[in-house]
Formats: C-alpha cells, structure tokens, sequence
C-alpha cells in the first residue's frame, strides 16, 4: 500500500539455477539430494523444508551394492597363520607340562612307596641276622622259625624286584622273550607248586579248575611271562582276601575257538568301583596307602596287564557272577 495505490511486488527466481547452487554446497554429504518446490500451503514435510525458501529436501539413501568379500591379504593369513601356531605351541606345551607333572608325582608315589616296601623286609633281615649270629635263638624250633621268615622276606623281595625290573623292561621297549610251544596242562604244572606255595603261606587254598577237554589246548607263548602274571594275581588275592572266611583261590581254565582264558578268583571285599578305574595304572599307591592297606607298591597289576599284552592277550577286572564279594581277574592268551 503506497499513496493509496496498492502495489504487489514479486521475485522471479530460476529455479533450475538455485537447485544446482544447493546440490553443489550439501554434494559431499548428500550426493543424492533432491529438491521440490512447495506451491502450496501444507504441500510437503515441515521437517524437510528449508527456513528461507518454499523446498522440501529428499534425501534419498544409495541403494548399497552387494559388497564381496574382498580377499585376505598376505598379512593378516600370515598374522592368522603365526597366532594359530603360537595357541597350539601353547596348548601342546600345557598338555606336555600337565603329563610330566603327573609322571613326576606318580614317580616320587612310587619311590615313596618303594622305599616303605623295602625298609620293613630290611629291618626283618637285619635283626634276625644278628640274633642268629650272636646266638641269642638258642631253641632250634625257633631258629627255624627265624629262618623261614627270613625266607619269606627274601621270596617278598623277589618278588619286588621282578616286578620293577620287568615293568622297566616292558617301558624301554625290549624284545620280547622267545614263545614257545606248549599245552595248558604243561602251562600250569610249571607254576602250581609256587603258586600254591603263596597261597599256603597266607592259610588259603589254591583250586585249579581245568576241564578235561581243554588241557591238550595248544598255545606258543613265554611261561615265564604267564607265571609271573598268575603269581601277581594270586599274591593280590592273598594279602587284599586275607580276612576272608572262604579261604579259596581259584584258578579256571576255559578256552574258545582263538583264546585261552584264566580266571582267578578270590572271596575277599571285592573293589570298589571307583578304585577299579584306576586299577591298572601304575605308580598309583603312595607309602600311606602301602602302609595302611595290604603292602605292595601298586606296580603289579600294571605290570600284569602290560605283560599280558605283549603276549597278545590282555587282562581285565569282571564282576563276579551273583556275588557281590570278591574279585575276579580274568587273563586271555591266543591259541
């Protein structure tokens, strides 16, 4: 309104030109901005417009392109690679310390329970030798007493000493002894006198169960390997079934088709189910347990099994049949 005329003013903007200016400035960010013009009132999103100007702004995201993985560099597969190498170098050292800690424990067990085996058979021979050579047993019947447990000392240690020694054998890997032809029945007469011997020396009684049929049974193996097993198994059924009322040990033959199978079977307490895992294992009693069970260094049992195997067969522990009490032992030779 001027001096009573009225008076309407416009601007004539390019609109192609103005569009290009904005595009250039927001291009860097917004490569694909778009921008309509607002001819009405209420046209358009109040958000999107622009304070100065009637525009509303699109901006329009890129549609992403499928990316493909791009390949590993040399870098990171050799990155990859040395990592790999240094997790397993970890855990093959953590495995390898674990078992020579657990050798070198299982090892002092054993020299512990050694040196306990040996000090009570020692101080036995020690005293009674001096009394014997100072002449303080004058009673012959008692001088012979001394003398046969002087014996049985000698016969514990004995036995002691195979046992480390042939498991020491067994480990350095030696040959194994020559097998030799011979039947079951020529196979248990070679060693019933001492195994029978053992058991009378505890009060119990040795029974051998060999059918008939299966005595001309041939089989090539080492009898000194099969009666150092039998005599193990015998010597545990005595010191573990020493309380046991039914003082029998019995030895059962039977045979199969490929194997001849020998079963010894005492009457005593049995094992207990969680000491049974580790039965076979040596090295597993300490002096504590030497003293305060049945004596022994906890090697027999292992060295048994080990034998067995080098002679193709093997040694198991089996329930016996509808008795809860006592052990069963059964060791396998092939035919």
């Amino acid at each position: 309104m001027a001096e009573g005329r009225t008076i309407i003013q416009g601007v004539w903007l390019d609109w192609a030109a103005i569009r290009a200016v904005l595009q250039q400035e927001v291009s860097e960010l917004f490569p694909q901005l778009s921008m309509l013009p607002v001819h009405d009132e209420g046209q358009g999103d109040p958000a999107r417009m622009l304070a100065s100007a009637p525009i509303t702004l699109n901006v329009r995201q890129p549609r992403l392109a499928a990316m493909q993985p791009e390949a590993m560099s040399p870098t990171i597969i050799a990155l990859v690679v040395a990592w790999s190498c240094l997790a397993a170098a970890a855990v093959a050292a953590a495995v390898l310390l674990a078992g020579v800690m657990a050798l070198s424990e299982r090892r002092a067990a054993f020299v512990s329970a050694v040196t306990h085996e040996l000090r009570t058979p020692l101080t036995t021979f020690r005293m009674y030798a001096e009394m014997l050579a100072l002449g303080m047993v004058r009673e012959e019947s008692q001088r012979r007493a001394y003398l046969e447990t002087l014996r049985t000392e000698a016969d514990r240690l004995f036995h002691l000493v195979e046992n480390v020694l042939s498991y020491a054998r067994l480990e350095r890997g030696a040959a194994a002894a020559p097998r030799t032809e011979t039947t079951v029945d020529e196979l248990l007469a070679t060693c019933t006198a001492r195994l029978a011997g053992r058991a009378a020396e505890a009060g119990m009684e040795l029974r051998i169960d060999l059918p008939a049929e299966f005595g001309p049974v041939q089989l090539a193996t080492d009898r000194a390997a099969v009666e150092q097993i039998l005599f193990n198994l015998v010597d545990n059924a005595c010191k573990y079934a020493q309380a046991a009322k039914d003082r029998r040990i019995q030895l059962k033959a039977t045979a199969t088709r490929t194997q001849l199978l020998l079963r010894v079977v005492d009457h005593g307490p049995g094992i207990a189910p969680q000491a049974a895992a580790a039965l076979f294992r040596p090295f597993t009693k300490s002096a504590s347990d030497a003293a305060n069970t049945a004596p022994g260094v906890g090697l027999g049992l292992a060295l048994c099994r080990r034998l067995a195997r080098d002679l193709g067969g093997d040694l198991r522990l089996e329930p016996c049949n509808g008795d809860p009490r006592g052990a069963s032992f059964v060791f396998t030779l092939p035919r």
